[in-house]
């Protein structure tokens, strides 16, 4: 009795998905991603004028004059939100300090692709330096009524310094991976880059920590409540931020992560037969913060 040679047309077919499957993964995935953002991590900008970077303004660091320029970044289509505006100086305080984002910043997303049905899976991860933002804080005194064993004389008003109000704007169409072809779509039907080409992080409505809440050495952890807008629509967020004092001529360090749901955006999900990519990521920053004496901008519009 002769036994038939053929193959059977399903296991053709099955090692054709799998085939495809790793391709997929070969083409699209591989690799390994970048680790998580890190404290005081900035990136090294390439002062090659062609290089598409984001914009420096060159300003002083501070008051000293012997301290080293700082440049920060700004960005286009990227604008001081009016509510971060309104609480940085519609409220009556002592002082007001205005800390903005260093050049060699960065941000980023990363999101998991899963292939070949899960078995296989790997971070997306794509990051910029093309962010702009602020912190700003208030310093003022409180005042109370001493107890009758008190002497009046010596009793003291120690300053009140508050977390007042913190927002990043990236621009998203300067976003790179490791994947030119991953790009492509990030930029195109993903994000919309040509219609919405900046993304905004911008606390609400005003932060309720203070610059006590950070140790002299060390770093904390705060959750931070905001408003997020991905492709031109806006949604509560979360950001957990850590948070550390920086070395001169920087002030403040911090890395965040802000949880997303995709969905909630209204930005479609690019799966396909071959490669899943969840509706959940996260945006991650590191930025580093020095003192900025420029207001003069805050005042318009």
């Amino acid at each position: 009795m002769e036994v038939s040679l053929k193959p059977k047309h399903g296991l053709f077919i099955g090692i054709a998905v799998v085939v495809a499957a790793v391709g997929a993964y070969l083409v699209f995935g591989g690799g390994d991603a970048p680790a998580e953002l890190t404290l005081g991590e900035r990136a090294v900008i390439d002062e090659d004028p062609g290089t598409p970077t984001s914009e420096g303004v060159g300003s002083d660091a501070g008051p000293s004059t012997t301290m080293t320029p700082i440049e920060f970044n700004n960005v286009m289509g990227c604008n001081v939100p009016p509510r971060i505006r309104e609480a940085a100086y519609n409220i009556a305080d002592m002082g007001i300090g205005r800390y903005s984002v260093v050049e060699g910043s960065i941000a980023g997303y990363r999101v998991v692709e899963d292939f070949i049905g899960g078995l296989a899976n790997v971070d997306a991860v794509g990051r910029t330096t093309a962010i702009q933002g602020d912190l700003f804080t208030h310093t003022s005194f409180r005042w109370w009524a001493p107890d009758e064993e008190d002497d009046p004389t010596t009793t003291t008003a120690p300053p009140d310094t508050s977390l007042v109000s913190y927002w990043f704007c990236v621009d998203v169409a300067s976003i790179k991976s490791d994947k030119g072809s991953r790009d492509n779509r990030f930029r195109g039907p993903i994000m919309d880059t040509a219609n919405f080409p900046v993304a905004t992080f911008v606390s609400v409505p005003v932060t309720s920590f203070l610059d006590s809440d950070i140790p002299e050495a060390g770093p904390t952890t705060l959750t931070v409540p905001g408003f997020l807008t991905l492709a031109g629509k806006g949604h509560a967020a979360k950001a957990s931020v850590t948070i550390q004092r920086a070395e001169a001529p920087h002030y403040y360090e911090l890395v965040a992560q802000v949880p997303v749901v995709f969905s909630d955006f209204g930005i479609d999900n690019p799966s396909n037969t071959v490669v899943s990519v969840r509706d959940e990521g996260l945006i991650e920053v590191s930025l580093t913060f020095a003192w900025n004496p420029a207001e003069t901008d805050l005042f318009t519009e």
